[in-house]
């Protein structure tokens, strides 16, 4: 593993050109998925990377040859003048792609100031298209409002916008097609992702999952797919088809059944500052610890090194990680 012109190259030689940045752990929903109902034990405001800290990251990752940023959460949108970090970002010299992860309850009321500081692209969760049902899988949420969020970005004009859907046996799985066919008219990637069973031994385990195979059958039954070359921006680990005639296209993400650990090209930063070399396997460095002490540029670039050298060549297999600290 090596700085190879301004690239770092792993010790399976993946070249590590992206890095996700959870800006906090509070979100202002609780997804059966991922928060524990009865709530977590939140990091203290003072242990939070600061937006200078996180800019501070940024610009030292692109000397590395990271061009490529997502900001998740929590919910990134729940963060106070999260605005403010992204005008920030938007100053970096150097960075080629700059996205955003959100539940898309605030989205509405955000996306014009996301579009005029320069965001690149969005990725909107949302798991049902029944507000009952989807006020259940969120604990509280509004449909609504993430549909009407959905539709200001549209209107606004971003483009290579994604709707996520995490694929739950007998929660969702009468919902894929009707999903699909959000495409038919809208330019969007409505993108399948398979259950992860978190904290458990197998990702497979709690009777959730389904696998991607099964999804493509369920929607190619009565649409004719048609497969697709991955573009060149932020095609990220999905597999892509599109439905004949249709605008947008659909994507299968299958960490489970076909995980794509070869070709993996990211490292993660958690909100307290933890640089994740995997989101399920691996290690993490301490990188608040090292910003926190007026750092040479040479010590940053020694804790991007670990962190990479920490990578495995394939994960666990185990979901034994805390989905909000780390953004998915």
């Amino acid at each position: 593993m090596k700085v190879q012109g301004m690239n770092i190259i792993d010790k399976y030689f993946r070249r590590i050109n992206r890095l996700r940045i959870s800006v906090t752990d509070l979100c202002n929903l609780r997804c059966v998925y991922c928060r524990p109902e009865s709530g977590l034990d939140l990091a203290r405001h003072k242990d939070i990377l600061t937006y200078e800290e996180i800019v501070a990251v940024v610009r030292h990752a692109v000397k590395l040859g990271i061009k490529s940023f997502r900001l998740t959460g929590g919910e990134p949108l729940f963060r106070k003048n999260i605005e403010n970090l992204l005008w920030m970002l938007g100053k970096v010299q150097g960075i080629e792609d700059l996205a955003m992860t959100t539940n898309g309850i605030y989205l509405k009321n955000y996306a014009r100031v996301l579009k005029e500081i320069g965001l690149f692209r969005l990725n909107i969760s949302l798991d049902s298209l029944d507000a009952a049902k989807f006020e259940e899988i969120t604990r509280g949420g509004k449909l609504k409002d993430v549909l009407d969020g959905i539709e200001e970005v549209l209107r606004l004009g971003f483009k290579n916008t994604k709707i996520n859907v995490v694929a739950m046996k007998g929660i969702n799985d009468d919902e894929f097609e009707e999903f699909a066919k959000l495409t038919l008219e809208r330019n969007l990637e409505v993108r399948f992702i398979e259950f992860m069973a978190m904290n458990k031994d197998r990702l497979d385990s709690e009777g959730k999952y389904i696998p991607m195979a099964e999804i493509i059958d369920i929607i190619g039954r009565r649409n004719e797919l048609t497969s697709l070359p991955p573009p060149m921006l932020g095609s990220g680990a999905a597999k892509l088809y599109k439905i004949n005639g249709a605008r947008g296209v659909l994507g299968f993400v299958s960490a489970v059944s076909q995980p794509f650990c070869t070709s993996c090209n990211r490292l993660r930063l958690t909100s307290d500052g933890k640089l994740r070399s995997c989101l399920l396997s691996g290690g993490e460095v301490d990188l608040k610890a090292i910003l926190r002490n007026d750092p040479a540029e040479e010590q940053l670039t020694d804790a991007f090194l670990r962190a990479a050298n920490l990578k495995p060549s394939a994960h666990s297999g185990k979901g034994h990680v805390v989905m909000h600290e780390v953004g998915g």
